[in-house]
């Protein structure tokens, strides 16, 4: 018996197309920060709370828009407040918290008693920027701070390296915007940068930029995706597993961490491309009874009200043809690994 799912955004086959995502995730900008401030990029990134966010510019991932832009046109329509739905051949999948977390590995509790509004003037460029009010962007590192950052001291080095991380990927926050002053404080304490609970934080704010994603569907050619897009990206790869083998490559088969640190190498995909995989997911896989699917350990993670948990769809294989196409070139056909067992709309 198949599941009766909620109303979808779009119904099947009637999602609208983009020609292109501006995706706001400056990842080319963590690798100039590395070639700017070698030693200091080192002492960041042996930080455990951003190690595996770094490793994704470190692992030149590529960001598919129109893949993500195809989820977004998928979602189910529910009464969940703090989770997504999506639907693809015609199996349910859950972007919750949950999941946020295992591809990111970004804290997800907050601290009561966590106060970013002090900071410590220590005459350096960021006191001086906070105690006049002045404002600065991610375009204006790029083109201009990254060439005086020589003259700075290596704590304010430091800090400019945390803040890139954090708003130019983690909150994948527009460049020409000016960046909060939150963030600024923030950074000036690297304990409370460690504390924050930039999961919760970031979760949130790509939640708020995919609904406003969604009003844009239909009306525009293209449009600004701000928040952090390579872990919905991430984690439709480990959803479904044909897209993560056809478009990129696992660093390791034996890898432990969070699911982005995992990844490299992704190629174009287009809207034909999805829709050919959806058919033949659609048409040939049943999924496996509910009891006998696999549950996920997020042991090695920070603990969650629910982890994470993994179901599958039986394996298909494409008939062999005289010509190569996209789906015949996947080895393994399931959906849904980072799904959940049971389904509550």
């Amino acid at each position: 018996m198949e599941l009766e799912l909620p109303k979808r955004l779009y119904a099947e086959g009637s999602e609208p197309r983009v020609k292109k995502i501006n995706n706001s995730c400056r990842m080319e900008l963590i690798r100039d920060l590395k070639k700017a401030m070698c030693a200091e990029y080192d002492d960041v990134k042996r930080d455990h709370v951003f190690t595996h966010i770094m490793a994704i510019a470190e692992n030149d991932l590529k960001f598919s828009g129109k893949l993500v832009d195809s989820f977004i046109c998928r979602q189910l329509i529910t009464s969940k407040l703090h989770e997504k739905w999506f639907v693809f051949a015609r199996t349910p999948l859950r972007f919750s918290l949950q999941e946020y977390h295992a591809v990111t590995g970004l804290k997800i509790t907050r601290e009561t008693n966590s106060d970013v509004v002090k900071w410590k003037n220590d005459g350096g460029f960021w006191s001086n920027l906070l105690h006049t009010g002045g404002k600065i962007t991610l375009q204006s590192i790029r083109k201009v701070h990254l060439q005086e950052v020589h003259t700075w001291t290596r704590l304010d080095r430091m800090r400019l390296i945390y803040l890139c991380v954090i708003v130019g990927v983690v909150m994948g926050r527009d460049e020409k915007v000016s960046i909060p002053h939150m963030y600024i404080k923030l950074v000036m304490d690297f304990d409370k940068v460690r504390k924050f609970h930039w999961g919760l934080h970031s979760y949130d704010f790509l939640l708020s930029s995919i609904e406003k994603a969604m009003k844009k569907l239909g009306k525009k050619e293209s449009y600004i995706f701000e928040g952090f897009s390579y872990a919905l990206h991430i984690w439709i790869m480990e959803a479904i597993p044909d897209f993560g083998e056809t478009l990129g490559r696992r660093v390791s088969d034996s890898f432990k961490g969070p699911r982005c640190g995992n990844w490299k190498e992704v190629a174009k995909v287009s809207y034909e491309d999805i829709i050919e995989l959806e058919d033949s997911l659609t048409k040939k896989v049943k999924p496996i009874p509910l009891s006998t699917r696999p549950v996920f350990d997020p042991s090695r993670f920070e603990p969650v009200p629910r982890g994470p948990q993994f179901c599958g769809l039986t394996k298909w294989r494409p008939n062999p043809a005289p010509q190569q196409t996209f789906t015949d070139q996947v080895r393994k056909r399931s959906i849904g690994e980072m799904s959940i067992t049971k389904y509550h709309f």
